[in-house]
């Protein structure tokens, strides 16, 4: 059993915990390491060869980028196929979207003044994003409306989808409605069916209580 140690802050943020929750819902032991100074997260980063995070230690070893990461520990906890390419192919696809549009909002978040943030985010709400979820609803009928995104279980392809997506339903970035899969009925299915996972809600009551 390799030994596995997780970088991240300590937030629930898709790029760490697509592989947090594939490690924990595949009952495989691991270190999750949470930065709670800035020393901590100039540790964290230091470790992996482009200075970001997440990073992700097997036995001593250092693996970079989110998608290389969620699909090792995809694998270690049995939510990414082994033998099946085609599926594989599919489930990056959902982890490259999420890096998609994690990155179109990203670009809003440097911006300064704040009416030239608000005019970038209604591009953003209005324009951007509705695709992505057009998309996914697509995908998801495509795949027999199983109410997930491969085949017809969990796979880290719905556990990125459902924090990616959570990021908005939680109303926390201004200029983009938290209602904004609401009209995508097989979206917000999956996304439900996820966040009522008995084991994913217990890990979320344990790492993030309301307060």
């Amino acid at each position: 059993m390799p030994v596995i140690k997780h970088y991240y802050g300590d937030m629930p943020f898709w790029r760490a915990e697509v592989s947090r929750l594939a490690l924990h819902l595949g009952n495989v032991p691991f270190e999750d390491l949470r930065a709670k100074s800035p020393e901590d997260w100039k540790e964290f980063k230091a470790k992996g060869p482009f200075g970001q995070v997440p990073v992700l230690e097997v036995d001593g070893k250092a693996i970079s980028q989110t998608g290389a990461i969620a699909r090792y520990c995809g694998k270690q906890g049995g939510l990414y196929p082994r033998d099946d390419d085609f599926a594989a192919a599919k489930i990056d696809e959902i982890i490259d979207t999420a890096t998609d549009m994690t990155v179109a909002v990203g670009k809003t978040m440097g911006i300064k003044d704040e009416a030239e943030k608000m005019a970038a985010r209604a591009v953003l709400a209005e324009t951007t994003l509705p695709k992505y979820p057009t998309a996914l609803e697509k995908i998801i009928t495509d795949n027999g409306s199983t109410g997930f995104y491969v085949g017809s279980k969990m796979t880290i392809a719905d556990i990125a989808m459902w924090r990616m997506l959570g990021w908005f339903k939680g109303g926390v970035l201004d200029g983009i409605p938290s209602t904004i899969i609401d009209s995508y009925p097989l979206v917000l299915e999956s996304w439900t069916k996820t966040e009522k996972h008995p084991q994913i809600a217990a890990w979320m009551a344990q790492h993030y209580p309301k307060k």
